[in-house]
Formats: structure tokens, sequence, C-alpha cells
């Protein structure tokens, strides 16, 4: 289970030797199709291949002994420009005193080029005169990119709170219970809340604290989050919340845990919302629910109010138990998502779930010869062949260290690549980021590196020869307005734009992140659906645009 408290456990690198990565799925598929169909041709050359794009190296002459981060524990995002972004739990400038040893920073913001370019865009800094780090700490979630070009995240640790509060552990000095930060791209941070972990804090009496999964953009603007603990809910304390914060910092708690031993809704939610296509922000908890302890899946409205989909029930729950993932809606409408245990082999699942709660199972990993990996901590994506992919923490190629699965949408699993421990990494926590290139980006939390060299992680690249990702739609603001006028269009895999339509007239636009264009309202336009196109196909907006006298 990924506890916030498990921090420590990134600091050991899986030392493994050398190992041919597994290299199956479509390369395999295909060529069993050019044999059976004795098609004469040139010889086959299979294009999947997986890549290291960079290795966190150890700098004994720098302060932290890793300047350009460590241990990255996030899901990449791709911003306007085409570099990559992410976060790192530790490295960065400076050094975080830990209670025996000095820990290799307080973490960092790292941008990385499609050729493996890195450089840091923030380094948290740590404050030896009061102990804290005032900005955050460990952040162990992404980073989402906002309209305004900004990145924005959550910081599991840290804040200007230091130690004060339940944040605070015996093995973490200047602990703090996390922060919402924004930082621009010239590397400028701002702390939009500072977390204070349920008690002593005034008017949020029930704020939560350790925030782990990524934020999220909701339609109206604002950002969504989770939180893992905090709150109090009749009594009931740690068994986190559903929190709302504008860009400007106003914060509001939505929703609070009721907690485990068969308490409701749920508690200790590991991973970020997402927004469905109803409207609806929909997620899951790892712990707690209406028959069980070990997690739901649920439902929240815009007011906060949280329906339980699905409640798994024990350890032993062949539907699978613990989610820790994020959930995906896919193209047939329904939601998937991962179980980190549980299931008919105990090593986890991955199941579908319709927005009215109609669930089912339809994958079971395992821990036997050939497997595709198992222990999932992350959750799925669509890819643009419509099938969804993964990565495991273990298992899946020769070192069994890790891997990224292909699953079609009835539950046939492929192995795409293993992990090697040693070169490319290993045990992925995170989800798969598909760019407009077609490529899958991974993090790596540990390995990367030959024995000794004290690499700390990496960020590695699957090309997979699959098509750049389609775009979508998912609203506009305003609904209407005059020619001239500006059109924040908001939805996914914009990066890469060709084009902006207001129902068929070109506009001028402005990419300003993979889920933002900013289109100008053209002469000439009329009233009718927006459409955005990149090399992945065209959008079209549900809804029309009025366009005003």
């Amino acid at each position: 289970m990924r506890y916030p408290h498990s921090w420590f456990l990134q600091m050991f690198t899986i030392d493994m030797p050398p190992a041919s990565l597994l290299r199956v799925g479509r390369c395999a598929r295909a060529i069993a199709v050019l044999i059976l169909a004795a098609i004469v041709q040139p010889a086959f050359t299979c294009a999947q291949t997986l890549n290291v794009l960079f290795a966190f190296p150890y700098n004994a002459n720098s302060v932290s002994n890793y300047p350009d981060g460590a241990n990255p524990y996030a899901e990449m995002i791709e911003g306007p420009d085409g570099n990559y972004y992410t976060t790192t739990i530790q490295g960065g400038a400076g050094a975080c005193p830990g209670l025996s040893q000095v820990i290799p920073g307080c973490g960092a913001i790292v941008k990385v080029t499609p050729s493996g370019q890195l450089s840091v865009v923030y380094s948290f800094p740590y404050d030896s005169s009061n102990q804290t780090a005032p900005d955050g700490l460990n952040p162990q979630a992404g980073l989402v990119q906002g309209p305004d070009g900004n990145l924005y995240g959550a910081a599991t640790y840290g804040g200007s709170l230091g130690t004060a509060g339940p944040c605070i552990t015996p093995a973490r000095i200047g602990g703090g219970c996390g922060t919402v930060f924004k930082v621009t791209s010239a590397g400028k941070a701002t702390v939009l809340h500072t977390f204070c972990g349920g008690n002593g804090c005034g008017s949020l009496a029930t704020d939560g604290y350790l925030p782990a999964g990524r934020l999220i953009f909701g339609t109206d603007g604002n950002l969504y989050g989770t939180t893992q603990f905090g709150g109090v809910y009749q009594g009931v304390f740690n068994s986190g919340t559903i929190f709302r914060i504008s860009r400007s910092g106003t914060y509001k708690i939505l929703h609070v845990f009721s907690g485990n031993s068969n308490t409701g809704d749920g508690a200790n939610p590991a991973a970020g919302l997402i927004q469905a296509s109803d409207g609806n922000f929909y997620g899951t908890t790892m712990s707690g629910g209406t028959s069980g302890i070990y997690g739901t899946v649920f439902k929240m409205s815009h007011s906060g109010a949280v329906t339980v989909l699905h409640s798994f029930t024990s350890s032993n729950d062949l539907n699978g138990a613990q989610p820790e993932g994020a959930l995906a809606e896919a193209s047939d409408g329904n939601l998937y998502g991962t179980a980190y245990s549980g299931g008919a082999n105990g090593w986890g699942t991955v199941f579908r779930i319709s927005k009215s709660g109609v669930f089912k199972k339809i994958y079971d990993f395992t821990q036997a010869a050939g497997n595709v990996g198992f222990l999932p901590k992350a959750g799925l994506i669509q890819a643009s062949d419509g099938n969804l992919y993964g990565t495991a923490w273990e298992g899946g190629g020769p070192t069994q260290v890790g891997s990224i699965y292909q699953l079609t949408l009835p539950g046939v699993a492929t192995l795409e690549a293993g992990f090697d421990g040693q070169n490319t990494g290993s045990a992925p926590v995170d989800a798969l980021l598909q760019g407009s290139d077609g490529k899958f980006y991974v993090t790596l939390q540990n390995g990367g590196g030959p024995n000794g060299s004290g690499v700390q992680g990496t960020l590695a690249v699957l090309s997979a020869s699959l098509a750049p990702p389609k775009p979508s739609i998912s609203g506009f603001r305003p609904a209407k307005g005059t020619v001239g006028q500006k059109i924040m269009v908001s939805g996914t895999s914009f990066v890469g734009a060709t084009a902006v339509t207001f129902h068929g007239t070109s506009s001028s636009f402005v990419v300003n992140a993979s889920g933002f264009v900013t289109a100008t309202v053209p002469v000439g336009a009329s009233s009718g659906r927006l459409s955005v196109t990149t090399a992945g196909g065209v959008a079209t907006s549900k809804n029309d645009f009025t366009v005003l006298p």
C-alpha cells in the first residue's frame, strides 16, 4: 500500500543483474499474423523499444547529492512546448535534514525534453531557522498545467506549519501536513494552501493532510484533489478528504470520508479524482467501505455529495482490494480501474464499473510464469488504439521488477515491456502518459544505473508504434461571445493543435496546456459546435457556442 510514511523505502535502489527487456505485445502478434498469413515481404522489424530518457545521478560534489532530483513517484505531463514535466520526491538543491541522516533534498519539479535533456524548474527549499520546508516536502503527486500556463501540484509533506499538528513523525524533522502550490515556467513558487491536519486549524477544523494524488482542473476552472488523511467525521479522525481550491488559493473542504470498519464511503484515498463526461467526479479509496475495510469506488457531485458505487470486502475479495490508482473513463462510457491486491490469485485485479455502479472484474493479475506484472499501484489510460495500458509495481519480464502491460476492454492482457532494475529502473508507481508523438512516458522510482552508481530512478519512454492520442473537448467558457472575444476551451491532448474552428470557421488560437486552448471568436463565425484538430484527430464540443451580434 502507498502509505506516505513509507517515504524512506524510496531511498533503496534495487540492484539487479543486467537483463534484456522483454518486448512482446503487438510485435509478437504482428509477427504471428505475418507467419499465419504467409505474407512474403521484407524482414519484419519490431518498432517497439523502451529507452531511458534520463537517469537521476548521484553527485557527491553537490549539497543534496541529487541536484537533478531523485525518486520520481508521479506520472509525467506534456507541456505545450513539447517537453515533459514531473516531480521527484527527493533531490534538488539543498538538503533536508532527517533524524539520523541527511536526506538528499526536499524534492524537485523537473522538465525533460524528448531528447532527454533534463533541467530543474524548481527545488523545494528547507528553512533551517525553523526546521520547515515552507513550500512543501516530498511531492508524491504529479502536476497539472493550468490555462495560465503555470504548473499546479501538491506536496505530500511540508508547509509553514512545520512540526505543528499531527503530521510530524519521529522519522521526520520539518514534517508538516502538505501544501498546494503553483510554480511558473520561470521557477517562481507560490503556496496556495498549507494543510493543518484536522485539529487546531480554526475555521478549517476538518482540514485534511498528506495529499498523495494529482490535482485536476474541473470544468468550472477550479482545482480538485484529495488528502489521504485528516478530516474529522463524527469523531472519527484521519480518514481523508476531498477539497476544491481556486487558482488564487480559495480553499474549501467538499467531503470528509467516514472511515474504516464498515462505516460508509471509505477512507484514505491515495489517488486523485477524475471528472467524467457526465460532469460528476469519481475516485477510489484504498480502505474503508460499507462492507469491509478494503476500499471503495465512489462518485461525487459538484456540491460534495458522495455515493458509494462499490465496496471491496476483504483481502480475499475475488473482485480485488485496496485500489490505489485513479480511475479512467474509456470510450465505451465506463470507468476502469485497478485494485492493488485481492482477486482470484491475490495479486490484484482490473475492473470495469459503470457510472451507476454496475461492477465487473475483467482481469486477475498473477505471479505465475509469463505474467504481465502484478500488484498494480497505478491506474490505467486508454491509448489511441482503444486499448488500456498500465504499469505494474512488480512482475513482468525476466527480473520481475515492474512492467508496462496492455489490456483490451474485454480483459485480454499482454506484456508490453518488463523493466530490468539496473538499467531501465524499477517499481513504477504511477500511470503512463501517451505523448503527442504516440509514445508512452513513464517514471521509475528506483534503480536505473550500474551497481554502485547511486542512480535513484529514471524517466523512460516506450515506442509502441501507436498514433498520437485523439483530443477531446470537455467544455468551454464563456458559452457565448462576440467576434474577437477570447474563449477558453478545456479538454485533453491539445498539444500540437493545428486548427480551432467555430462552426467550421477557422480561429486564431494559443495552446496554453495539454488541457486548455484559448481561441478567438473569428470574423464570420456563426453559432454552432467548436472543434480542435491535432495530429491525433478532431474533437468536437457536445454543446453549441453562441455568437452574439
